[in-house]
């Protein structure tokens, strides 16, 4: 344990990005977003969920993952799709435990033969994810668009779910995307925190460590939600440095003070 947390009390790290996805806090836009993912998992098809950087994209669909039944679902996660196509097909095939080829004509053939007989002779669903979508260009979706297409298209035995910056959906617009955008079942924006929800975050966060009284005071949870324009990740930030500032200064509370003195090195926020 390091110093901060053991004179704290903290039994785990304060505002960490290692947060285990059953400690996730619930907005109502990520229980309103659950519940069409499990739509999405019926219906099946092409899903978009975009939202700013530091959000908890990747953080939600982490969550929803571990909620999955494993006896239906097989769940592939690609966080970098620079390594081409070729090389995303030979990661989903990885984690599919399939053979990877080094044709991606041969690569898509087995995914597609594999995924179709998983869905239909054991009644399992694979959803692909592809977190940093917007690093895709128009051809690697027409790619994608293709790979998703079966035999039996009005049922198809996957789901493909797309994690991207709000400048995304420029690129869905173009009209040589038409076929593709028609395929989206889902369309989703992730928001900041609310004001309300950003004082029950900070709380939240304190007492998944192992606090329950109050170390942060309401206005110092207001003016971090303010600068840190919602975002969990700039909120996390922020209070995890305040609470190395008020640890330096042999303080208790972090107060506005506190935060000024921490925003400084922030500026550029």
């Amino acid at each position: 344990m390091n110093e901060l947390n053991a004179h704290f009390g903290f039994l785990t790290e304060p505002f960490s990005k290692e947060l285990a996805a059953k400690s996730l806090f619930m907005t109502q836009q990520l229980k309103t977003l659950f519940l069409r993912l499990d739509q999405l998992l019926r219906r099946r098809g092409i899903a978009l969920i975009t939202g700013e950087v530091g959000c908890g994209k990747s953080t939600a669909i982490r969550a929803f993952a571990e909620q999955i039944e494993k006896k239906q679902v097989d769940f592939v996660y690609i966080d970098d799709p620079t390594i081409g196509m070729r090389g995303v097909f030979n990661a989903i095939a990885n984690q599919l435990n399939l053979a990877t080829r080094y044709f991606k004509w041969q690569l898509m053939t087995g995914l597609k033969a594999a995924i179709e007989k998983n869905c239909h002779d054991y009644g399992k669903t694979t959803v692909v994810v592809i977190d940093e979508a917007q690093l895709l260009k128009v051809p690697n979706l027409e790619e994608l668009r293709l790979f998703t297409n079966f035999k039996i298209d009005s049922h198809s035995p996957m789901t493909l779910i797309l994690l991207a910056h709000p400048d995304f959906t420029n690129l869905v617009r173009l009209k040589s995307l038409e076929a593709f955008r028609q395929r989206l079942v889902l369309r989703a924006h992730l928001n900041g925190l609310t004001a309300d929800e950003a004082h029950a975050y900070v709380k939240h966060q304190l007492e998944i460590a192992g606090r329950t009284d109050p170390i942060f005071s309401d206005d110092a949870i207001t003016e971090i939600y303010q600068q840190a324009k919602g975002i969990p990740r700039l909120i996390n930030t922020l209070c995890y440095e305040c609470l190395y500032q008020i640890y330096s200064e042999n303080k208790n509370i972090v107060d506005m003070p506190t935060v000024e003195t921490v925003l400084l090195r922030y500026e550029d926020l």
